[in-house]
């Protein structure tokens, strides 16, 4: 009898193990968290040991959590990793069972996402991949059927971003440009607000941080009509620079605009004041092409207006910016970036931080802008 429990007891140690060694082939394991983040997309990697079934992942979006249920999978411990992203702020990977896992994504705000296995393959592992894309969402910018105009207005920079300081790389400046961007715009918008048909949109009036693609976000889904971005410049090498420039994009980065413009522009419509038609890929470049002519006539306004405002000596003109600035290729919306001095330049320095020499910069933008917001009102309206 002893004999036959014996037997007994190591044959079900055997088939109890084997079947542990099945079933722990059998089931995947998420053990690292990976992650690169673009201004089109942030990828979210999750490596494994063992294939996860596409059946065995259901996604859920909860507000701003995207949350995956991973069925036969199991996960080597609690993972967490907080990201760089303007997407997305945090990722966990959180064991429920030992074949079950939860992912929690924490996004920024409600974005598009795609999520999708990849075999592994020249020795990299099974992945499990979440997209996250910047979305705009559904926007309809109709016919407008009376002439009320909306401008948005970027102080730039802000949060833990200061931009430029003086003096230059100090832990504790005595000037920050995004504190003087702040002053202007604000008093920008205060002699806006005075205007009628005039609806006047800040992308910030506090000093807290806000992603490029919010801003270029901002300005679709308020259907601007136009975009202006407020700066101060810094050229440590070139100390005798100084003066206003308002920059408009280069035909160049309209013409590297497309990648970008596909996602700032999906779903969205660009209208006229007589047609109205959804940007495709198709028409991006007729987009790109309206905005740049706009962005043109935007910028000449804004410098005439300067000019009469400010000593004509100050204002430098108008510039075409090569650098790839998110937020002057925002398809159907005519942009501008304003450099309204040199914090490396004495003289625009000390100018720069006083409060009267604020509001005429200030004044000598809102004229710029509302007389080519009125140039907008000869087309005829909707009746």
């Amino acid at each position: 009898m002893r004999r036959e429990f014996l037997k007994g007891f190591l044959g079900a140690l055997l088939f109890s193990s084997f079947s542990y060694d099945s079933f722990a082939r059998e089931r995947a394991l998420i053990y690292r968290i990976r992650y690169s983040s673009t201004i089109e997309r942030t990828r979210v990697v999750l490596d494994c040991k063992g294939e996860v079934k596409k059946k065995d992942i259901k996604e859920k979006l909860v507000g701003r959590v995207l949350w995956l249920d991973v069925k036969n999978t199991g996960a080597v411990r609690k993972l967490v990793k907080r990201l760089r992203s303007p997407l997305v702020s945090e990722v966990k990977v959180l064991p429920i069972s030992s074949n079950r896992v939860k992912v929690k994504l924490v996004l920024k705000s409600p974005h598009k996402f795609k999520v999708f296995g990849l075999r592994s393959s020249c020795g990299r592992p099974f992945r499990i991949v979440i997209d996250v894309f910047p979305d705009f969402l559904t926007l309809s910018c109709p016919v407008k059927r009376f002439p009320e105009r909306v401008v948005v207005i970027d102080p730039g920079h802000g949060g833990k971003d200061p931009g430029a300081v003086w003096p230059i790389g100090s832990r504790h400046p005595i000037i920050r440009e995004k504190d003087i961007t702040l002053a202007i715009a604000l008093k920008v918008r205060d002699y806006l607000k005075r205007v009628p048909g005039i609806k006047v949109i800040m992308t910030r009036t506090k000093d807290v941080y806000v992603p490029l693609l919010k801003r270029a976000e901002i300005a679709a889904k308020s259907c601007a009509d136009a975009f202006v971005s407020i700066h101060a410049d810094s050229m440590p090498n070139y100390p005798s620079w100084s003066g206003v420039t308002v920059f408009k994009a280069s035909p160049r980065l309209f013409a590297k605009a497309e990648r970008t413009a596909k996602e700032v522009a999906k779903r969205i419509n660009l209208c006229s004041d007589v047609m109205c038609w959804s940007i495709s890929p198709l028409l991006i470049n007729m987009s790109t092409t309206v905005t740049f002519a706009e962005s043109s006539r935007l910028a000449k306004d804004i410098v005439s207006s300067l000019k009469a405002r400010v000593n004509e000596d100050l204002v430098n003109g108008i510039r075409d910016m090569k650098r790839n600035i998110v937020v002057l290729k925002t398809p159907g919306r005519p942009a501008v970036l304003i450099e309204c001095g040199f914090l490396t330049n004495p003289t625009d320095r000390r100018r720069l931080v006083e409060r009267w020499y604020q509001e005429e910069l200030a004044q000598g933008i809102a004229k710029g802008i509302e007389k080519y917001l009125a140039s907008l009102n000869k087309v005829a309206y909707e009746r």
